[in-house]
């Protein structure tokens, strides 16, 4: 390689080369690093090296314009490359002081470091000058650092003032970003921060560094097991103790396993909520109302005035203790949310209730809002004010698209109220709520609700209280105390463009669909029902044929239906519908497990199935496929022009495919059809 001594450009990416020692390769098969040393014109280099001792004493050159250089193993190559110049380093100690590593160190952009030894502060051990050229740095698995920046070391030094992401993780005894009294300019220029893993630290800044805050557009933090707060007053600053920090520029802010972390400012916001209500508030969500108690204290909220974020998009808080979120009486700190447009709270299992209907009103660009495994949980949206009578009227999330409910066990209503209204809502997850019963409660049933009373009738899930008008996808599971999907009587457009329904674990549950409402759920594309230990039936058709008023045809978009471990299931349709009902559009029809299942189709049903492919029946107890009716005049003819698979499988009682005196073609059978009857001795 040394005879290359025009070579101006050199890019070695993913590859892993043998690199010859030199003094050792007595054979000269491999070319050396050495070699490199005397290319005098190589200005740009994309190297890996994955043993560091084979590196040559003064290998790197001042010379380097652009570089992207690996040392150490487990690096991967950077996809996306903001910058022209990138260091990734897993090294010893040794290696570390060598003079061509901190040459490069000065100049580099994007900085990697794995695994540092004996380096306690970064900036002033590593660079002694604030890293001035780096944009991106990255720290993992480093166990003696202590500060990133340490100011007491240092004077007058502007420490990484062109940074603009640091991500540090797995630092074992970090015990500040930065320690000291903060130089002008120092992080000024930081837009993402993440902290993962770091067990010794307790806040990420003291409020003197709110300089190098003001540009952050992000901030993670996860799994540091003291973390407190965000921003930590310490003493001796002059910074005004009563001035808010605005972290206008903040989008997106991430909160995970804090066991300790109480706030996302140490000042105590007992001053704060003074401001906006005489007396503190308690809040008792069976009665669903806050009330006053000028003998109790309040919880420290997750956000208070001492710092604004009034432009979050998007909020995620996961297994953190806090009770609540925001102040009851949020006056202008509602205004700082308004925004928001995805909310995620996991695992907080101190919260009894989420938002209160003054805070709702801000939330008009919500459009995600997930919560999972809040075993407290009683409710979402609670009414606030003292001795408020009127329940919520025309509550409205205009914006909302995705809502899930999963893992809530004490979780009795989303609130109380007269109609909530979710325009663009298309997605709506409930899954392991056992205690929800009715998505909303007016006020004479909530105490009902509260305390468990419904009776067995009066567990609807959905009724004319909620407008769901533009909802696509309903998955509900694990709600064993459910006797109703739907009521009899709900809002006039609602659940109409309803494609997906997936219900599983509902073991009230005695039918899917309300009987006299059969024909909203005409778009529905995918039924999927199981695991449901009640269930008799699917489609309910008595209301409608004993309508006296003559039908049009009302032809379902239903493609795939699976029925799957219903133990008392007898028939999916309990009625012939005659014709008034189409199910031309089936596709794939599955049933599992479903031992009381006597037939499959009723006949009207069967004879109008063109686009039927595939039959699928195992592990149940069906007699006959198409239910024999007393009339059928002359013989009826089932065709199914593209049916491509049969698979029959443990049919015990299976003695007829179809009724006597029926003919049956299958017009689709090509070479390649799948036909399966297993242990179906008896058909």
């Amino acid at each position: 390689m040394s005879c290359l001594t025009q070579l101006e450009d050199l890019y070695m990416e993913n590859s892993i080369l043998q690199w010859g020692v030199e003094g050792l390769d007595s054979g000269r098969n491999n070319a050396s690093l050495a070699e490199l040393k005397d290319l005098p014109y190589l200005s740009t280099l994309y190297l890996h090296i994955t043993d560091p001792m084979i590196l040559p004493k003064d290998f790197f050159s001042k010379k380097l314009e652009r570089f992207h250089i690996l040392i150490g193993e487990g690096w991967d190559w950077s996809k996306e490359r903001e910058t022209s110049t990138i260091m990734k380093l897993k090294i010893n100690a040794s290696i570390q002081s060598e003079e061509g590593i901190h040459l490069l160190l000065k100049r580099t952009e994007d900085l990697h470091l794995d695994g540092l030894e004996g380096v306690k502060s970064v900036s002033y051990e590593l660079d002694g000058q604030g890293f001035p050229s780096l944009k991106h740095l990255h720290i993992q698995n480093c166990l003696e650092i202590r500060y990133i920046v340490d100011s007491t070391m240092l004077s007058l030094v502007v420490d990484f003032p062109f940074l603009v992401s640091l991500s540090l993780d797995n630092l074992n005894k970090l015990e500040k970003i930065y320690n000291g009294q903060p130089v002008a300019e120092s992080f000024s220029k930081l837009r993402i921060l993440k902290v993962k893993s770091c067990p010794m630290l307790k806040n990420l800044f003291s409020l003197h560094m709110e300089r190098g805050l003001l540009q952050l557009e992000e901030i993670s933090i996860i799994d540091c097991k003291i973390m407190e707060v965000i921003v930590a007053e310490e003493s001796g600053g002059g910074a005004d103790e009563d001035e808010a920090i605005k972290l206008t520029q903040l989008r997106t802010l991430t909160l995970e396993y804090l066991p300790q972390f109480t706030s996302v400012s140490s000042k105590s916001n007992a001053a704060s909520i003074s401001q906006t209500r005489s007396e503190p508030l308690i809040t008792d969500v069976r009665s669903n109302e806050i009330a006053s108690d000028t003998g109790l204290g309040t919880p420290m909220t997750l956000f208070n005035k001492k710092i604004e974020f009034p432009n979050l998009e998007d909020l995620k808080l996961s297994s953190i203790e806090v009770e609540k979120i925001w102040q009851d009486q949020p006056g202008e700190l509602s205004c700082w949310f308004v925004r928001l447009t995805s909310l995620i709270v996991e695992g907080c299992r101190n919260l009894k209730y989420l938002f209160t209907t003054s805070m709702v009103e801000s939330l008009a660009q919500l459009k995600r809002l997930e919560l999972h495994d809040c075993v407290s949980m009683e409710e979402i949206i609670i009414k606030n004010g003292l001795g408020e009578e009127e329940n919520v009227r025309g509550m409205i999330l205009p914006k909302l698209e995705f809502l899930k409910l999963k893992g809530l066990p004490n979780l009795t209503r989303f609130c109380t109220g007269h109609l909530i209204q979710c325009c663009f809502l298309q997605e709506l997850w409930i899954e392991d709520c056992p205690a929800l019963k009715t998505f909303i409660s007016n006020s004479k049933s909530t105490d009902a609700v509260a305390n468990n009373q419904f009776g067995e009738t009066n567990s609807t899930l959905f009724d004319e209280k909620v407008a769901f008008s533009n909802i696509e996808e309903l998955v509900i599971r694990g709600m064993d105390n459910l006797n109703m999907i739907w009521h009899t009587e709900f809002h006039s457009d609602s659940f109409c463009k309803l494609k997906v329904l997936w219900v599983r674990q509902g073991n009230k549950l005695l039918n899917i669909f309300p009987p006299n409402m059969l024909r909203r759920f005409q778009n529905l594309k995918h039924l999927v029902v199981g695991y449901c230990a009640s269930l008799e039936e699917v489609f309910d058709l008595r209301s409608l044929m004993n309508e006296k008023e003559s039908h049009a045809v009302t032809a379902f978009k239903l493609k795939n239906m699976t029925v799957q471990n219903l133990q008392k299931l007898k028939k999916v349709w309990n009625t012939n519908p005659h014709g008034i009902l189409s199910f031309q559009n089936l596709h794939v029809v599955t049933a599992l497990n479903c031992p009381s299942l006597k037939s499959l189709f009723p006949a009207s049903v069967a004879l109008g199935l063109p686009q039927l492919e595939e039959l699928n029946l195992c592990s149940c107890g069906v007699e006959e496929i198409v239910a024999e009716e007393e009339q059928l005049g002359e013989a009826p003819k089932f065709v199914f022009p593209k049916t491509s698979s049969f698979i029959l499988s443990v049919f015990a009682q299976t003695q007829e495919f179809l009724p006597r005196k029926t003919h049956f073609r299958v017009a689709g059978i090509k070479e390649n059809t799948r036909v399966s009857l297993r242990r179906s001795a008896d058909i």
